[in-house]
C-alpha cells in the first residue's frame, strides 16, 4: 500500500517531539494539548509507514527513520521562515516591471490614468508601449494590451471598457470658413490604410465629395495633429475628437463601425497582482471618464 500525502502541518508537531524528547514538552512547546501531539504523531507515522519514535519509558527517542525526518524537517521549516521574513508584507508593496501597449491616440487621451496609477503605485515601473500591430501576449510582448477591437480573442482575460465610435471633425477656424465653400474644396486628412477597412477610412469615403484633396498620414495621432491645426477634416474616434476643445463636430458618428475599448491580459498573467492592480485601477478610472464619450 503506498504511503499517504503528508500533511504539511503535522510537521511542527514531529520537530517539536524531535527537540523536546516527549509529547509533554512538544505540547508546551506548540501551546496545544499533549492528546493533540500524540494524534498527529500516530497520524504522521501511518502516513508514512514507519515508526519515527521509540516509546521508551523516559520518553520518545528518535529512530533511524526519525532522525532522516528531523533533519529534512529543519530545512523545511527554516526554508519556510525564510521565506515568511523576506516576502511578509511585499503583496502590500506591489513592484517590478508591468508592460502596457495600446496605440498612439489611446496613449495619448489615457495619460492621466497611467500617471495616476503611477503615482498610487510607485514600486511599479510602468512600460508603456504604442503600437499598432497584432500583439501576442503569450510571447509576452506585453502583459496588458488596451486595444480597440470588436472580437477580442476569446483565450484572454478581458474587461470591455467603453464604445468607440468614430466622427469627422475640424478645426473651427477651418470649418469657419469651409462650411460657405463647396464640399468638393474640402481637405480631407485620411489614414494610411491601403485596403481602406478602417472606421476611419470608410467614414471618408461616405463623407468626402469624390474630388476633394487629401493628405495621407500613418498614424492616427498624425491625423489628429493635422485636423487640429486647421488642415482639413478628418475621421478619427471621438474619445479623441472630444478631447480637444479647438475642434469640431462636422457630421454625427457612424454607429456601424462602433468597437469597444478592450483591456486584455492572458490568463496566466492575470494571475500576477500587478496585472491585477491594474485591471481594477485603470477600469474603474477610464470608464468614469470615457463612457459618456460619442
Amino acid at each position: 500500500m503506498n504511503a499517504q500525502i503528508l500533511n504539511w502541518s503535522d510537521i511542527p508537531f514531529v520537530l517539536a517531539v524531535c527537540d523536546t524528547g516527549s509529547l509533554s514538552g512538544a505540547a508546551r512547546m506548540l501551546n496545544v494539548n499533549h492528546s493533540t501531539v500524540f494524534r498527529r504523531i500516530e497520524a504522521v507515522e501511518a502516513n508514512l509507514g514507519v515508526r519515527l519514535f521509540e516509546r521508551l519509558s523516559h520518553g520518545y527517542v528518535m529512530t533511524p527513520a526519525g532522525e532522516h525526518f528531523y533533519r529534512n524537517g529543519l530545512l523545511l521549516r527554516d526554508g519556510m521562515d525564510s521565506l515568511q521574513r523576506e516576502l511578509g508584507g511585499q503583496d502590500l508593496r506591489l513592484e517590478g516591471v508591468l508592460t502596457v501597449t495600446t496605440t498612439d491616440s489611446l496613449l495619448y487621451c489615457l495619460t492621466p490614468v497611467f500617471l495616476a496609477f503611477q503615482e498610487q503605485y510607485p514600486e511599479i515601473e510602468l512600460r508603456l508601449v504604442s503600437e499598432s500591430r497584432p500583439l501576442n501576449l503569450t510571447q509576452r510582448d506585453a502583459d496588458i494590451a488596451l486595444r480597440p477591437t470588436r472580437n477580442p480573442p476569446e483565450h484572454w482575460i478581458g474587461r470591455k471598457l467603453f464604445p468607440i465610435v468614430c466622427a469627422t471633425y475640424a478645426h473651427k477656424r477651418y470649418w469657419d470658413i469651409a462650411q460657405h465653400q463647396t464640399p468638393e474644396t474640402h481637405r480631407w486628412i485620411r489614414l494610411s490604410d491601403s485596403l481602406n477597412l478602417s472606421p476611419m477610412s470608410q467614414i471618408m469615403n461616405l463623407r468626402k465629395a469624390k474630388d476633394a484633396p487629401v493628405t495621407v498620414v500613418n498614424t492616427m495621432m498624425g491625423v489628429f495633429e493635422f485636423v487640429r491645426l486647421g488642415l482639413g477634416i478628418g475621421a478619427i474616434p471621438c474619445y479623441l475628437g472630444e478631447h480637444c476643445a479647438e475642434l469640431v463636430r462636422i457630421h454625427e458618428p457612424e454607429e456601424r463601425f462602433t468597437s469597444h475599448l478592450w483591456m486584455l491580459a492572458h490568463p496566466d498573467i492575470h494571475r500576477s497582482a500587478r496585472v491585477h492592480a491594474f485591471f481594477e485601477f485603470a477600469s474603474t478610472q477610464i470608464t468614469a471618464d470615457f463612457i459618456h464619450i460619442n
